[in-house]
């Protein structure tokens, strides 16, 4: 006998690898990790993902040479996915605010989001 458990489970599992896979078709447009960091001017940022309790999970660096749009309309599907997901599955999350990048910088090559220190040790 199978128990609603388990298919709940398992859709659940379905729609995360979903998620997964989203996720990871976004960060292969951005080119983030394909396309060398040179100049730091040639990259920008957004915010991407839910919080359960409201917010984006965090920032992903793009290049500009992309076909922006596109690749916004990528992420809100996935920010919007993601949301449904917390809400259907009922996810908790922190509800701290992640605060967004000042800018980007090219840092071995690679794109790095730069954030301010509000404090000073």
């Amino acid at each position: 006998m199978v128990s609603c458990s388990n298919d709940d489970d398992s859709a659940r599992n379905k729609e995360q690898q979903n998620l997964d896979k989203m996720y990871q078709e976004i960060v292969a447009v951005s080119l983030v990790n394909s396309k060398p960091c040179t100049n730091a001017t040639e990259w920008d940022f957004t915010a991407i993902g839910s919080k359960s309790c409201g917010g984006a999970i965090g920032y992903i660096a793009f290049s500009k040479t992309i076909d922006k749009t596109v690749f916004l309309a990528k992420v809100k599907a996935y920010t919007d996915a993601q949301a449904a997901f917390n809400i259907k599955w009922n996810i908790m999350s922190t509800c701290d605010i992640v605060l967004p990048p000042s800018s980007v910088d090219c840092v071995d090559g690679k794109p790095k989001l730069i954030y301010l220190t509000l404090f000073k040790e």
